[in-house]
Parts: structure tokens; sequence; C-alpha cells
């Protein structure tokens, strides 16, 4: 994942990784702090891994708006010079 700035791309890919990082903990600290069986601690670990997971979405999705206006802008510009040269 690559976006023109640097600083910007090197936050986002940081939360990103933050986040993948605390999905994989909540996976882990749902099946190690049930008590009961198997099954239960299985069922957990997975609801935990779910909610967890809206944080990855929420970065990915933040990622592609900015991914998306920086293709916007991009299409303005040629669409820009295609028009200025239509008209000459």
């Amino acid at each position: 994942m690559h976006l023109k700035e640097k600083h910007l791309n090197i936050i986002l890919n940081i939360f990103l990784g933050v986040a993948w990082a605390t999905a994989f903990y909540s996976l882990i600290y749902g099946f190690a702090s049930t008590n009961g069986n198997f099954l239960l601690k299985i069922i957990s670990a997975i609801i935990h891994f779910i909610f967890a997971l809206g944080f990855v979405v929420l970065v990915e999705m933040v990622f592609k708006f900015f991914e998306n206006s920086q293709l916007q802008e991009e299409n303005n510009k040629l669409l820009k010079e295609f028009l200025e040269r239509e008209n000459s």
C-alpha cells in the first residue's frame, strides 16, 4: 500500500499493523480468558477476533479513502489537460 504522502503512508501502515496485532491478541485473549470447555473457548476466541477485525476494516477504509482521493485528483488533472487540448 502506497500513498503519495510519505508520512501519511507510514502512519496508516503503523495503524494497520497495530490493528492486526490487536486482532490476533484478542484471538489469543478470547481463548485464554474463557473458563469452560474447549468449544466455548473457541467460540469466545472467534467472537473476540471478529470484533477486533472491525478495527482492521476501519483502517483499510481510511486508507482507501485517501487512495481514492489521490486517484480522483490525478483524474481531474488529466481531464483538465485533455479539455485544454480539445479547446485549443
